[in-house]
């Protein structure tokens, strides 16, 4: 007669092999690569909307087909306040301008860390049960490109002569980063709506 503790290892066996098959499931895998590859998308992205656009926010024309920025104001107002990571200094100036908040950049350095996870670890997203995008940070990724997407598209509002004397609502900008994000997260059976997702 098999044991208690031996009946028990079986149980977890076949509760494990029962939730390995269904992550390998077609269906399943196709999802997990969607939720992927948005979570890949998103940090890049935002990496782009955060590093690139801040720099280009200092950008002072051409010359001699060459662009020209005020790199002593960006180091000043910026780098300077990270010298060590342009990515946290940049964060730290959209703070400032109110175009992210404190909470987001921490999170953001979750974001980060599940970024690295899933880029080096992807066979392993695959194949491992307890192993999974995290949902509640891929929406939170989300949030910041939308949030960034509009933060930049009212500085563009605002220098633009064509908007003088109209009523824009900056909040409801989208910038085209967040309308690719629309689309994946529906992909993805996220809501952005009810920030639910289904079947996560």
């Amino acid at each position: 007669m098999a044991s208690q503790s031996g009946r028990a290892t079986l149980s977890r066996m076949d509760e494990y092999a029962d939730k390995l098959h269904a992550k390998l499931a077609p269906e399943s895998v196709g999802l997990t690569l969607i939720r992927a590859g948005s979570f890949l998308s998103a940090y890049e992205l935002i990496k782009s909307e955060i590093v690139g656009s801040v720099h280009d926010f200092f950008w002072r024309g051409c010359k001699d087909g060459q662009n020209l920025y005020d790199e002593i104001s960006y180091r000043k107002d910026v780098t300077n306040r990270n010298p060590k990571s342009k990515f946290r200094a940049s964060c730290a100036w959209l703070v400032e301008m109110q175009a992210l908040t404190v909470e987001q950049v921490v999170i953001l350095e979750e974001v980060y860390r599940h970024r690295q996870e899933i880029a080096h670890e992807l066979p392993k997203l695959l194949v491992d049960p307890d192993f999974e995008v995290r949902v509640d940070l891929l929406l939170a990724a989300i949030e910041c490109v939308r949030a960034l997407g509009a933060f930049w598209g009212s500085i563009s509002v605002d220098t633009d002569p064509q908007w003088d004397g109209k009523d824009v609502a900056y909040d409801e900008i989208k910038s085209g980063s967040y309308v690719l994000m629309e689309y994946l997260a529906s992909l993805a059976g996220l809501d952005l709506d009810s920030d639910t997702s289904n079947g996560a």
